[in-house]
């Protein structure tokens, strides 16, 4: 019987030989290369990498892919040099690079570490391999929150609780900190709401995507919020009270991010995706049965327990239309082994056959009768 490499969603892992190669582990082509001596630690590393990407997708701007990924290098504890946290370089031809350092390898860490990166090489893309990309303090942690508070509403409310005990901190400190990815319990939470509040005010004029390009070049921060949002305010002190306006109103809000019925669709169709490949290096999607009925073998069961983890944090906020197919994945991710869980198994399977195509007929037929409605607001074309 050919032993089979169990491959993690759109991750392609090369094996360490005696433990003396590392691990490369890479997302979808075009966005991380993963290396690490520490296969579990590629993985993981990866695997968050792309979620990352998933969630932050529509507020960065971020295209299918990269001409190039962004190298990640996992630095194991203990070498000289290492970086506590992380660090980036923007390299000769725009190759960006992120040292991993031993702190910064799981958790809200790792979170802010692959935004630092993933911002540097969307700057790299947008403004070309000769200008040095501008990232600041504040970008880093509000989209790293940005990204913790849309994968498990838990943790927005925990942030508007402990948002709650400070005053909003002042614009212009948040804009013009320092370079770093530092800072006090408000100043992290200031800048996530910072974030959520620009995106928020922008509209089809295209007010964030203008300055968060501008941004990334570097320059003026305040002028360019002023130039990206004209109209919303007169002077420094309207400006200031523009954004504690919004502070206060994003703080009460007690609605828990949802994902649209095309978010919940991409999020499940990705989990219920895997990749493998055998000994010859071919790779493969198995079905969802293939998979689940090698839940035994260590990787297979490790990964699917991650996904179970990624799938459980969404679902409170999972569009009503898939809720039934998230339900029962869900479970099926959580199987067990023995006789009754096989045919625990197959009941599952069937019942997300049957979950996943009621989701997609609801979000069909919505979308047909909006696109009607629409048709008839607008009335015949002349």
């Amino acid at each position: 019987m050919n032993h089979v490499r169990w491959l993690v969603l759109g991750l392609l892992a090369v094996l360490p030989l005696r433990g003396a190669a590392p691990v490369l582990a890479a997302s979808l082509a075009g966005r991380f290369e993963v290396a690490s001596m520490d296969a579990a630690v590629a993985h993981r590393v990866a695997a968050a990498a792309e979620e990352g990407w998933r969630v932050l997708t529509a507020p960065l701007g971020l295209p299918p892919a990269f001409p190039s990924p962004v190298f990640v290098r996992v630095v194991p504890a203990g070498t000289p040099g290492a970086p506590p946290t992380h660090d980036v370089a923007v390299e000769a031809g725009g190759l960006v690079t992120l040292w991993l350092g031993p702190r910064a390898q799981e958790g809200r860490a790792l979170r802010v570490a692959l935004v630092d990166a993933l911002l540097h090489r969307l700057g790299v893309a947008w403004h070309g391999a000769t200008v040095q990309p501008v990232v600041a303090s504040w970008l880093v942690l509000g989209a790293a929150g940005w990204w913790e508070t849309r994968v498990d509403g838990a943790r927005l409310d925990a942030l508007r609780e402990a948002s709650r005990r400070h005053p909003p901190p002042e614009l212009v400190r948040l804009l013009d900190g320092t370079r770093g990815v530092s800072g006090t319990e408000g100043e992290a939470a200031g800048a996530i709401w910072l974030f959520t509040f620009l995106l928020a005010e922008s509209g089809r004029g295209g007010e964030w995507p203008r300055l968060l390009a501008r941004l990334l070049a570097g320059g003026d921060p305040q002028a360019m919020v002023a130039q990206a949002y004209p109209g919303r305010f007169g002077g420094p002190d309207e400006r200031e009270l523009w954004w504690q306006t919004g502070w206060h109103y994003h703080l009460r809000q007690r609605v828990l991010p949802g994902l649209e019925a095309e978010e919940a669709r991409e999020l499940l169709a990705t989990l219920a995706r895997f990749v493998f490949a055998d000994e010859a290096g071919a790779d493969r999607l198995p079905p969802l049965a293939e998979v689940l009925a090698r839940r035994s073998e260590p990787l297979v069961a490790a990964e699917l327990a991650r996904r179970g983890v990624d799938l459980g944090r969404s679902i409170a906020g999972m569009h009503p239309f898939y809720r039934n197919a998230a339900l029962t994945l869900a479970e099926a991710f959580a199987l067990g082994a023995g006789p009754e869980a096989d045919r625990r198994r197959e009941a599952l399977l069937a019942q997300w056959e049957r979950d996943w195509a009621d989701g997609r007929a609801l979000e069909a037929a919505t979308t047909e009768a909006l696109d009607r409605w629409e048709a008839r607001r607008r009335g015949p074309a002349r």
